[in-house]
């Protein structure tokens, strides 16, 4: 290990004062240090961290934006004000939001209408956190207590007017981010220390947000539909099949536990003939009708009889019947290999 390159926690159990505490305070290359694993660099023309110009139109999100806000930088007060330096900012403190929480794929996509419609800065989609509780959600977003309290009676009305079954969906007002909540605590209680408010200019002034108000592509919200469609077919909500023709996206697997057992056995050799030797039904009910009468007159049980036709090419049981009835119900030995 050389010089520098020791874990981080150990440069910070430092003991720092004086002077050197000034110089570490406005060290903006250690404090903005973390950025650089987020693909940020610094920009020697205006001494700032930025994010690469040359993005990738991406469709790896399980959300479709109806609107965003001009108000809003939540990739900067989100993913590196609180991810890394454990600060909830100004911005997010006055971010209240409506939620509605559908219950099912074809609730999901009237709210995404109703949104559109809106034309309010929102989404909706589904929930991949594993500490949200629930499939799908969709979120209005508002900047103060008294906006987000009249978004909320509005919504609750469109909800319960427009959305199947919407009287029963829970719609909320909550305030900022979910994960705030659950490592600062009850949003009542949340702040900024002096030291925070000062580390929060220093980073703001020194690392390009890359802020931009484009809309989401239609390309890309077809996308995620298609996976939201996915998404609720594994949860089992099978409401999706009145947007796919009624059709379920993958086949169900036969069962077995119910009905007559000898009918079973009989439709599994039909279907094993078929798949094994090219038969038609037609034939094969020919050739079972012939060995019911075989098996009848030699007092067999015809299930334990068809069964063992198809188990075994050399089964002595079943070489005996090819014989004797293959020439009047299929034709040639030879047509049965």
């Amino acid at each position: 290990m050389g010089f520098q390159q020791s874990n981080n926690k150990i440069y910070n159990s430092s003991t720092i004062h004086g002077e050197l505490r000034k110089w570490t305070d406005t060290d903006v290359f250690r404090i903005l240090s973390p950025l650089a694993s987020m693909g940020y660099y610094w920009c020697p023309e205006n001494l700032s961290m930025r994010r690469p110009r040359e993005r990738r139109l991406g469709a790896n999100t399980p959300w479709i934006h109806s609107m965003g806000s001009y108000k809003k930088e939540c990739w900067f007060d989100h993913h590196i004000m609180f991810d890394i330096f454990n600060i909830i900012p100004p911005r997010c403190q006055e971010c209240w939001k409506t939620v509605a929480t559908p219950t099912t794929f074809k609730q999901l996509l009237e709210i995404e209408d109703i949104q559109m419609q809106m034309k309010v800065p929102s989404k909706c989609g589904v929930e991949l956190r594993d500490y949200t509780p629930k499939h799908y959600g969709s979120y209005w977003y508002t900047n103060s207590l008294d906006e987000g309290r009249e978004r909320y009676e509005q919504v609750r009305k469109i909800v319960d007017e427009h959305v199947t079954d919407g009287k029963n969906l829970s719609v909320i007002l909550k305030r900022g981010c979910t994960e705030f909540e659950m490592i600062k605590g009850p949003s009542p209680f949340w702040h900024m220390t002096p030291r925070e408010e000062e580390m929060y200019e220093l980073v703001y002034a020194h690392v390009d947000t890359g802020k931009v108000n484009a809309i989401q592509p239609e390309i890309i919200k077809n996308h995620v539909r298609t996976t939201w469609a996915l998404w609720a077919h594994m949860n089992g909500d099978f409401t999706y099949k009145d947007f796919n023709g009624g059709e379920s996206l993958f086949p169900d697997y036969v069962k077995y536990h119910e009905g007559d057992l000898d009918n079973i056995k009989a439709d599994l050799a039909i279907a094993r003939a078929g798949v094994l030797g090219g038969l038609t039904e037609k034939q094969t009910l020919g050739f079972l009708e012939v060995a019911q009468k075989y098996a009848t007159e030699e007092n067999l049980p015809i299930g334990k009889f068809t069964h063992a036709l198809g188990t075994n090419e050399q089964n002595p049981l079943r070489l005996n019947i090819f014989k004797k009835f293959s020439d009047e119900v299929i034709g040639e030995e030879d047509e049965l290999t």
